[in-house]
């Protein structure tokens, strides 16, 4: 079953592509950076759905090594 995803674009930092939050009903909203052109802000939504569905929001882990092997697998 796929989850209820929100998504918002805001202006955040040009360094940050787009992030995740867990919400208190588990649902998520995934906010991506309204900066960046449509095919990036595609690319990130891409990259956070992905956590989402790979369950990496219930890992007791460091969210930089989530991130380490998130990368290491598009490679």
């Amino acid at each position: 079953m796929t989850p209820d995803v929100n998504t918002l674009e805001y202006d955040l930092p040009v360094t940050v592509a787009g992030y995740t939050v867990l919400n208190a009903d588990n649902s998520y909203t995934v906010i991506l950076n309204s900066r960046l052109t449509f095919e990036r802000r595609m690319q990130a939504y891409q990259h956070e759905m992905k956590h989402i569905l790979t369950g990496d929001y219930d890992r007791k882990v460091d969210a930089d090594m989530i991130e380490f092997y998130s990368r290491k697998e598009q490679i």
